[in-house]
């Protein structure tokens, strides 16, 4: 039995072996939050996303970036050995009338991703670390959101997030190997 499921792993693609390193869920009075990597694996001066699997509760929602007056959903990576290359990538949010205040909004109510692109930097540092065969890399953020429901908005919320990939070493790295 153990032989089949180790088998049947391998035959999995890379994607979802990536997820199933993922951190355990993280649930908040508002929302359920599942942190994962594009890859399960990487090397210095490679990059990887960082992707957050983002479920509000039933009759929730927190505010999408670039609006005035409400306090958007964010991600802040925490400064470390991975540097943001690109800027957070959100999905397309929905627009919510509310009509007892005469406003509308773009909102997130349903299951949403949001992705963080980032460089491992080829340090001389983290290719040493790299070399090692069980070497991983850990990045940390910061999510950031106020949810509301039908009637009322909450405080807002920070939760912290951490990503844990392998580290590998890339093929000139190694000075077994020909360049």
């Amino acid at each position: 039995m153990t032989e089949r499921f180790i088998a049947s792993i391998a035959s999995l693609p890379a994607l979802v072996l990536a997820t199933a390193f993922a951190s355990e869920p993280i649930t908040t009075r508002h929302l359920s939050v599942s942190p994962s990597t594009s890859e399960s694996a990487a090397a210095p001066g490679g990059r990887v996303s960082l992707l957050v699997d983002i479920t509000p509760k039933e009759k929730m929602h927190v505010y999408a970036p670039g609006q005035p007056d409400v306090i958007p959903i964010s991600l802040t990576l925490i400064p470390g050995d991975a540097t943001a290359s690109q800027p957070v990538q959100f999905p397309q949010p929905e627009k919510r009338e509310f009509k007892e205040l005469g406003e509308t909004h773009l909102v997130y109510s349903r299951p949403f991703r949001l992705v963080q692109d980032v460089t491992i930097p080829a340090s001389r540092a983290l290719m040493k670390r790299a070399a090692s065969r069980e070497a991983s890399l850990t990045v940390k953020g910061i999510l950031k959101y106020q949810a509301c429901d039908d009637t009322i908005c909450y405080a807002p919320v920070s939760v912290p997030i951490t990503w844990t990939f392998a580290l590998h070493a890339t093929r000139s790295q190694d000075p077994k190997k020909p360049r």
